[in-house]
């Protein structure tokens, strides 16, 4: 028998099963995910807290390109299938829904005042943190080494050295071009950026200091979406390791601890936890603080992308941090801003008026209400978080024309 190559070979024929649900997993979900993914390491630590069964799907290349595509209509992870062969995706949505399904150790509070605290938050880590995320993982030549081959790896998961090394030259040309799309294309908005992550990194690990999740004893999803970028662009990222371990400690205990979550093994992960935040005797100042930051950050941006939208304007012009920058326009983000606006829409009067004295500190409101609401419509006639009209999928995420 010719032994050359033979591991590579067993991956290979192991990767053609990997969608399959072998004897006693009949009732896993299955993710097409990626080591070096935000959004998949945000989800895969909630089900691991949550002790939803699933397995890894490693996404190709071919997957990446041709398979999910297919499913969803455009090239993105994570990309869930149920046990039975539904099709999810977008993390934000699929947490919501599981949270649904499965009711045990809840990771949205009950009150529904420290709950919008919480959607405000998540909506900032999802929609704003991919500026820090690209930054620390491109901006510095370390990274974009490790990074490109570490893509590329999994990529092409069961291929010779040669496939990896052709991959990483081709994953390395391609990132440049996403620096104008994230506000990162000049030296002045470089530095505003990294001035933005060291001054938002201060403000959690003060938070963290005092209590073991954001929003108290227990994680929520304002947790899980914070992981996302802080892990696998933070973390485990050459470059941004460095910073996040000098400058906030707390931060990466926090990071080591979400990461063990559902690990039972040696008493790892976590099992025990208490409760939420009590905000009836006041918000937390070091959460005000963070209020405040989204309030100077992701606030702007959202609105520029809500302006875009409603003119049809191809770039949206923004301020952060004394910056200027010019973005593409991208109206799923205006949409999701709506969202947000929503849920507080949906609180009773007393509610919205004991958030509204409760975060004037940090300016969040009555700004986030201003402008009024408008909602993007290539959002309707989605069914999410199942995906049943690929098309459809693609013009609410992407803006583009429909699959033919």
């Amino acid at each position: 028998m010719n032994k050359k190559h033979q591991r590579l070979k067993q991956i290979q024929e192991n990767m053609k099963q990997k969608d399959q649900l072998n004897k006693g997993e009949e009732n896993h979900y299955r993710m097409y995910w990626d080591y070096t993914s935000y959004y998949s390491n945000k989800l895969r630590s909630y089900l691991n807290y949550k002790e939803i069964p699933y397995k890894l799907m490693q996404t190709t290349l071919d997957d990446y390109q041709r398979l999910i595509p297919k499913l969803v209509g455009m090239p993105i992870i994570p990309v869930v299938l149920t046990p039975d062969d539904q099709v999810m995706q977008d993390s934000t949505p699929m947490m919501e829904w599981f949270e649904k399904e499965y009711s045990h150790k809840s990771a949205i509070p009950k009150d529904q005042r420290l709950a919008f605290i919480m959607w405000a938050i998540e909506e900032f880590s999802d929609e704003y943190l991919v500026r820090f995320a690209m930054r620390t993982r491109w901006g510095a030549e370390g990274g974009q080494n490790t990074l490109s081959a570490r893509i590329a790896r999994g990529f092409t998961y069961g291929q010779q050295s040669e496939m990896i090394k052709m991959g990483s030259k081709m994953i390395l040309s391609r990132q440049s071009g996403f620096n104008e799309a994230l506000g990162l294309a000049t030296e002045e908005e470089c530095k505003s950026v990294d001035q933005q992550y060291l001054d938002m990194l201060a403000i959690l690990d003060k938070h963290l200091s005092d209590y073991s999740y954001l929003l108290g004893d227990r994680p929520s999803l304002a947790d899980f979406a914070f992981f996302g970028p802080l892990w696998a662009h933070g973390f485990n990222d050459p470059d941004s390791a460095q910073i996040l371990e000098v400058n906030a400690p707390q931060v990466c205990n926090w990071l080591q601890e979400m990461a063990n979550l559902g690990d039972s093994r040696g008493g790892l992960g976590r099992t025990d936890f208490g409760g939420w935040i009590d905000i009836d005797g006041g918000v937390p100042e070091s959460l005000i603080e963070l209020l405040s930051f989204i309030n100077k950050t992701y606030l702007p941006q959202a609105k520029g992308y809500r302006h875009a939208m409603l003119n049809s304007d191809s770039s949206i012009k923004v301020d952060i941090y004394g910056t200027q920058s010019q973005i593409p326009a991208w109206n799923y983000r205006a949409g999701t801003y709506a969202q947000l606006q929503k849920r507080f829409t949906l609180l009773n009067v007393q509610q919205q008026e004991w958030l509204e004295n409760a975060l004037t500190p940090s300016g969040l409101l009555p700004a986030l209400m201003e402008g009024g609401i408008h909602e993007n419509p290539q959002f309707e006639g989605l069914t999410a978080p199942f995906v049943t009209n690929p098309a459809l999928n693609k013009l609410a995420y992407k803006g583009d024309k429909p699959l033919s």
